[in-house]
């Protein structure tokens, strides 16, 4: 998209502000990620994101379902930005390709696009990138539905 693109509307940037703060103190995952926000902006986010030990595979090495969890939740971020209204956004799909493993007690930067909001479709795609090492970890691209609406009342589910 565009970088002469307008800023973030007033109702998404106040959601954005609410969630952050929801995140941040609250959810008790994303406290100890400890994410940091290093740039928000239209159709962007970027985030410092700490990696802890109580995340690691066999080998020593941070899970690829917590780099995967933590490219989801910022690439979702990155498709609120694009938006002009509120709206629920839900992954509809994401693919990652893992180019190194990276230890725990350090951080990774995250950084998102959304490249594209086709009708009701946000496509988004970033990079994870081991802080200290300045050494690529992870690429993706996904795709999130905007106005997703969860299971009706009635449902068990």
């Amino acid at each position: 998209m565009a970088d002469d693109a307008p800023e973030i509307t007033p109702a998404v940037g106040a959601m954005l502000q609410s969630a952050r703060d929801w995140l941040l103190h609250e959810h008790s995952l994303f406290k100890t990620l400890n994410r940091k926000p290093l740039l928000i902006g239209r159709n962007k986010a970027t985030f410092s994101v700490f990696l802890p030990d109580d995340f690691c595979d066999a080998s020593g090495k941070v899970h690829g379902a917590l780099l995967t969890l933590i490219m989801d939740s910022i690439f979702g971020l990155a498709a609120f930005t694009a938006l002009d209204e509120l709206k629920p956004v839900a992954t509809i799909n994401l693919r990652t390709d893992y180019l190194s493993e990276v230890g725990p007690g350090g951080r990774v930067v995250c950084a998102a696009e959304c490249n594209a909001l086709r009708g009701d479709i946000a496509y988004v795609s970033g990079q994870l990138t081991d802080e200290a090492a300045n050494r690529l970890v992870a690429t993706g691209s996904g795709a999130f539905i905007i106005g997703a609406r969860g299971p009706g009342r009635e449902s068990r589910l």
